[in-house]
């Protein structure tokens, strides 16, 4: 084994310990953890609102110009109006939460019974039942599941890939 690949799997093993912590911190502090995706999104979209009205410069035509402008203009307002109100935003993406859980959840469970005959098709049934009752719950306590929902998603998406990363480097030192 060569000191790079020793560094790399020192660096993958201290990238999942990290994302553990982060992971029981989303977990343990859902609304702060919440807050900082959507102040994310919000600083994503300022930043695509601003090179959107700077691509302006370069359009060729007025109808090119024009939209760029506006595309650019609501982008960046819409930033700095989710920076602005991240309570707000964490309330909306609760909600595309809940139509993306309920969504997911009714396709699984339509495509489970095609797949009846088959064996383990009552996992795919288990799976979209989980996603349904999921976003029913998150729709139950809308607005309030905003303060935990988002927070708590990632925190456990954050740890489930820590787990990975730390057992995959742990893997890779035994080989």
């Amino acid at each position: 084994m060569t000191i790079e690949s020793r560094s790399g799997i020192a660096h993958l093993n201290t990238l999942g310990i990290v994302l553990i912590v982060l992971g029981f911190a989303g977990v343990l502090m859902p609304a702060v953890a919440g807050s900082a995706v959507v102040i994310a999104i919000g600083i994503i979209l300022l930043l695509a609102g601003i090179v959107a009205i700077v691509r302006v410069r370069g359009a060729e035509t007025t109808i090119e110009k024009t939209i760029s402008l506006v595309l650019g203009v609501v982008t960046a307002l819409a930033g700095i109006a989710v920076i602005a109100r991240p309570l707000f935003g964490l309330a909306f993406l609760t909600l595309l939460l809940v139509g993306y859980f309920l969504t997911e959840g009714i396709c699984k469970i339509v495509v489970s019974f095609r797949y009846r005959p088959a064996n383990g098709w009552v996992w795919l049934l288990a799976s979209g039942l989980l996603s349904f009752l999921l976003g029913a719950l998150i729709w139950g306590q809308w607005p309030v599941s905003g303060m935990w929902a988002v927070g708590i998603l990632v925190g456990v998406n954050l740890l489930g890939t820590g787990l990975a990363l730390v057992t995959l480097a742990s893997t890779l030192k035994r080989l």
